[in-house]
Formats: C-alpha cells, structure tokens, sequence
C-alpha cells in the first residue's frame, strides 16, 4: 500500500494475560494491529465490519471476537458477560478500541465503559498501544492517502487493582489521558483533549 511501519518487538509484550487497548482514528489500525502477530491474544471487533470481506476473512481466522452495537443493548450486555467468562476461564489476552465505534477524525475519541468493565472484572491490567498514523496518511472515508510512516508503540503497562467499580470513570479518563498526551507530542499543530 506504499506505507512503512514501525512496531515493536514481540519480546517486549507482556507474557501474562491483559487487556490491550488501542486508539482507533484510521482504517490503516486493523492492518496495523493483525500485523503484530501477538500469540494468545483475542481481538473484538464490531459487528459493523462484517461487511469488508477481506477484513472478516482475516479477523475471523484470528479468533476474533465481534460485538453487537450500542442499539443492540441486550446482546451488547451478554456479549461483555460471556467476553469476560472466556477470559476468567482462559489463559487469553484480549485487544479492543477504547474509542469503540466512532466517526473517525485525527485525534482521541471519548472512550467506551465496557472494555474497563470486563477487564475490572476479570483482574486484567491494562496495556495501552499507541497507533500512529500521521493525518494525511490517514485513510479515513477512503480519501487519498499520502505515503508516510505509520506504527505502533508499547505503552507502560496500568495496573486495574486499585480499581473498583465506583472509580471506574476517573481511571478511564486517567487512561485515555495518556492516549491524548502521546497524540499531542506527537502532532504538535493538533492538540486534542
């Protein structure tokens, strides 16, 4: 597709089960992330994609788990519980968007409950991935793209144990916090909040 791409060793990952979550403003992420070839590790998806062929094909082979949209609330609230007994009874990592479904745009999106949930209730720590992709690279609406260098980076591992369901919201923003504090070193002429 003409882009280069960085991301980082598989030695670096964590070996114990988390929860890996990512922000998601480009169509590039998905490449980017079954790219990364990470073993034991479960990704969620939205049911939304079952219409890109070859990205259903790919993730399907992967083991990917998809969730039902925000108006399916029932199946939505089963799929989190059934989510989190899998993880409670396996060894699996799981990977998802904290920004979930969203009009994509070049910034950090306002995050999603159920991800922090489940990981809450499954005692999984949180290992936040950075995805970089520069905002004329951005293939977003499938508007021309220009070659440039897109990646992923490793951030520093949060630990959930301090976290309770009454405090859930702060350290969600703590999270996605660190997600905007990495979009803005990196995008100096456009912050986000």
């Amino acid at each position: 597709m003409g882009f280069k791409s960085f991301y980082p060793s598989l030695s670096e990952f964590p070996k114990h089960q988390v929860l890996y979550t990512f922000n998601h403003n480009a169509e590039q992420d998905i490449l980017l992330l079954t790219a990364l070839g990470l073993k034991n590790t479960r990704f969620v998806l939205s049911e939304k994609t079952w219409i890109y062929i070859p990205i259903l094909v790919s993730a399907i082979s992967i083991g990917t788990r998809y969730i039902p949209q925000k108006k399916h609330a029932k199946r939505r609230k089963r799929f989190f519980k059934n989510t989190t007994q899998f993880l409670i009874k396996s060894k699996y990592s799981i990977a998802a968007s904290s920004e979930g479904v969203h009009d994509h745009f070049h910034g950090i999106a306002p995050f999603n409950r159920g991800i922090y949930k489940m990981a809450l209730e499954a005692n999984l720590p949180i290992v936040p991935l950075y995805i970089h992709v520069p905002e004329e690279s951005n293939m977003t609406d499938f508007k021309y793209a220009k070659n440039g260098t897109l990646g992923i980076e490793l951030l520093d591992e949060i630990s959930t144990k301090d976290w309770n369901m009454d405090n859930l919201d702060k350290h969600i923003n703590d999270v996605r916090t660190v997600f905007v504090n990495r979009f803005n070193a990196l995008n100096p002429n456009c912050k986000t909040v």
